[in-house]
């Protein structure tokens, strides 16, 4: 045990130092070697967003977003949709949705672009919505299913026994008592949506460009403080997320102590 959590420890420390050399790269002016710091720095790479990081991030922020609340969306119907037809997991069904994360993805999104030409609808935002989802709604699903389905079902039942139909089962009871997984499931999501490359580089045809397409670009032949900036914007969309999946449910919930894990008297 104490070995996977030093191990887990160390990979924390190193992923935290990686993250705070590129903030520091994207801020460097001038940095000679071997210095421990920059010797001068600049708010020069930052202070240009029209010319620069502001549209990719613009577009990487609106692709994760709304990827990430269609894939949610679809995951609560399909859960709901268990719970009012009293059916049991249909786990063939689960690996279907899984296998995107199975298959390469240049082979997969290979096909899909294909069929996607074929149909006029390739190079548009729709379309790289469209494949990011077959790869962010299987980690919303994972991060959810459980959580949903191991809810005490006592607690709907009393709601039903008041008269409340499933669709105020649904809004009054379910997702509050759930908001702190479906927000972590959100995390996830965006979280994945943010990291997807082929997706946007295939289904946008070049033409849509996210801070990932641009940062892999940036990473093989260009100025490490350019390369820093998108580096740490993409970086800070899925901590943000992960912020607001913390604090929401422990803002919403804080008078509630069941709720926040806490043990019962």
């Amino acid at each position: 045990m104490w070995l996977a959590t030093m191990i887990a420890s160390t990979l924390l420390v190193l992923g935290a130092l990686a993250m705070l050399s590129l903030v520091i790269w994207s801020f460097a002016w001038r940095w000679h070697w071997p210095g421990i710091l920059p010797e001068s720095w600049s708010w020069r790479f930052w202070s240009r967003p029209g010319a620069g990081w502001g549209q990719a991030f613009v577009t990487t922020f609106t692709l994760a977003v709304t990827t990430t609340m269609l894939s949610l969306a679809l995951a609560i119907a399909w859960l709901e949709g268990e719970d009012r037809a009293r059916m049991a997991r249909a786990r063939w069904a689960e690996a279907l949705i899984y296998l995107p994360l199975l298959v390469p993805q240049i082979a997969f999104l290979y096909g899909l672009n294909l069929l996607f030409l074929r149909a006029g609808i390739s190079g548009g935002m729709g379309a790289v919505i469209w494949a990011q989802a077959l790869f962010v709604f299987p980690y919303v699903m994972i991060a959810l299913s459980d959580p949903w389905r191991a809810l005490d079902p006592r607690l709907t039942q009393a709601a039903a026994s008041l008269g409340a139909g499933p669709w105020r089962r649904l809004i009054a009871v379910k997702l509050p008592v759930l908001l702190a997984p479906i927000l972590t499931a959100a995390a996830i999501g965006m979280a994945v949506s943010v990291a997807q490359y082929l997706p946007a580089l295939f289904m946008g045809a070049g033409r849509i460009s996210t801070l990932t397409t641009e940062a892999v670009t940036l990473s093989s032949s260009s100025d490490r403080r350019v390369t820093g900036v998108y580096a740490t914007l993409q970086a800070m969309l899925p901590m943000l997320g992960y912020l607001l999946a913390f604090l929401l449910p422990a803002i919403a919930h804080r008078n509630r102590r069941a709720l926040q894990g806490g043990s019962r008297i």
